[in-house]
């Protein structure tokens, strides 16, 4: 599959905003005029949204460090091995991960997770009965998933609107594009700037992913030859 086709794959993916992520969006715009910039330059706004369980989970692992390209090509190829169960993965030879385009690190991260999940140490169907704080700690006991990795999963597959994933390189980038600064947010400034808009920052980081899309789309659309 071209690069192109994975581009119109995952843009398909994109859903229209919830009604309750609709709402975050006006608290936010209201509380912070400069993001009506946002769909004003790109267009109504598209996000990610999928399943809660175990899938997914690994799909977002995949994606640390990598672009959303490159994730979801090692994701199609780890589907296309095996089933995606906690079963499977715990079981399958590290070779058959490896020629899907899993790093050592993530094949690590993945059968430690899928070994907790066999062993009753995580639980991810108890995630929605507990805080964000909670949900983040219980997840990041497991080597290699990381306060991103859980924070993402909150906000994609829980649809918790009050998780926020600062360190992502998008949401800053968009961030400091979006506010003319001169250089890019930690994600200690951006957790700081954002404070205000809390407890909708989760809809803070779709307003800026969507941004992030269409400003890199922007890159690639070809211009005018100059006369």
């Amino acid at each position: 599959m071209s690069s192109s086709d994975v581009g119109k794959t995952l843009d398909n993916e994109l859903l229209p905003p919830s009604i309750e992520l609709r709402q975050a969006v006006r608290v936010v715009c209201d509380r912070d005029p400069r993001f009506l910039r946002i769909e004003a330059e790109a267009g109504p706004l598209t996000v990610r949204a999928w399943a809660a369980g175990f899938p997914s989970l690994v799909r977002i692992i995949m994606g640390q460090q990598l672009s959303s390209r490159a994730a979801w090509a090692i994701f199609q190829r780890l589907k296309a091995e095996l089933e995606l169960t906690p079963q499977a993965i715990a079981a399958a030879p590290a070779l058959t991960l490896k020629q899907a385009g899993l790093s050592r690190a993530k094949i690590a991260t993945c059968q430690r997770l899928a070994t907790a999940i066999l062993s009753d140490q995580l639980n991810l169907s108890a995630l929605p009965a507990l805080s964000d704080a909670e949900a983040i700690a219980h997840l990041t006991q497991i080597k290699g998933i990381g306060v991103w990795t859980a924070e993402v999963y909150l906000l994609f597959c829980l649809q918790r609107l009050s998780s926020f994933p600062a360190s992502d390189l998008a949401i800053q980038l968009s961030y400091q594009r979006l506010h003319s600064l001169a250089s890019r947010p930690t994600r200690k400034e951006l957790l700081i700037a954002t404070l205000p808009l809390k407890p909708c920052r989760g809809a803070v980081a779709h307003l800026l992913w969507h941004y992030y899309r269409q400003t890199q789309l922007s890159k690639t659309k070809p211009t005018a030859p100059r006369a």
